[in-house]
């Protein structure tokens, strides 16, 4: 992961709201010793807290100042020595400057509210932060479903087309079995023997190597025949070939991109008679 992934990844944000872990903490403070990307990064995460901090801080109720001061004066008036006045206790508490009694409550209370204003913004942050890589994860999943639902149709349309071959009277099919070295592949010949048009399915063949192509060759009174080569990366289909009027088998061959004139019988991969 390089630098721009790591800070956008969202552990400078846990950590500035406290919701690192501490082997992320760990690594972050190794990281940002030696990268001053990451370092300021840190420091403009904790800038933009503070700021909205700042920002969402609500001032005390007027309500409040007002019960504040009468819980005071009720504790003075109770802790007040019997042998002075309360009368003069009274006098001295109301004679107080109005700043100088005012001021500290105002400054207890309003930090106090801006306490509560940044824990509830870090919570309501961490929130987003949170839902954000859910809807990620959702979205990703979404995407994997699709691609998935897209495969399946495909897959489906390949074998109604088969289907729809075998159904068909007139379609002669011809199965290819492996040669002695590839003794596991499969591929079918669908031959139209009216229209002449032919079809091949490679079944489970393997995608042909780089430089390399499929061939399909129709043996006609013991010679090979040109029938087409398959087209590359398309393993998975049905795919119209050469017509062929007559065959008495049909093989398969690796060649050259493109094709080749006559078979090489080294890369035969599979065959079957009609």
């Amino acid at each position: 992961m390089d630098t721009k992934e790591y800070i956008s990844s969202g552990i400078i944000e846990a950590y500035v709201m406290g919701l690192a872990s501490e082997e992320e903490v760990s690594i972050l403070m190794c990281i940002r010793k030696h990268n001053t990307e990451v370092e300021q990064a840190i420091l403009e995460a904790e800038m933009t807290f503070e700021d909205l901090a700042t920002s969402q801080a609500m001032s005390p109720p007027p309500e409040l100042k007002a019960a504040i001061w009468n819980k005071i004066s009720s504790q003075e008036t109770t802790n007040s020595s019997p042998l002075e006045p309360q009368v003069e206790d009274s006098a001295v508490i109301h004679e107080l400057p109005s700043s100088a009694t005012e001021k500290p409550i105002r400054s207890l209370a309003s930090r106090n509210w801006a306490i509560a204003a940044s824990i509830l913004l870090v919570a309501s942050i961490g929130a987003n932060i949170f839902y954000h890589n859910q809807s990620i994860n959702d979205q990703d999943m979404l995407v994997q479903a699709l691609v998935e639902n897209q495969s399946t149709q495909q897959e489906l349309q390949h074998f109604q087309e088969k289907w729809k071959l075998l159904q068909d009277p007139v379609i002669k099919t011809v199965t290819l079995a492996g040669v002695e070295q590839h003794p596991q592949l499969k591929a079918h010949v669908f031959w139209n023997t009216k229209t002449t048009d032919v079809y091949l399915s490679l079944e489970n063949l393997p995608a042909a190597p780089k430089g390399k192509q499929y061939q399909l060759w129709a043996m006609v009174d013991g010679k090979p025949v040109d029938a087409g080569v398959f087209p590359l990366g398309k393993t998975d289909q049905v795919t119209i070939m050469h017509q062929i009027p007559k065959a008495q088998a049909f093989a398969i061959t690796l060649e050259t991109i493109g094709g080749n004139p006559t078979p090489d019988l080294t890369q035969l991969y599979v065959m079957g008679n009609t």
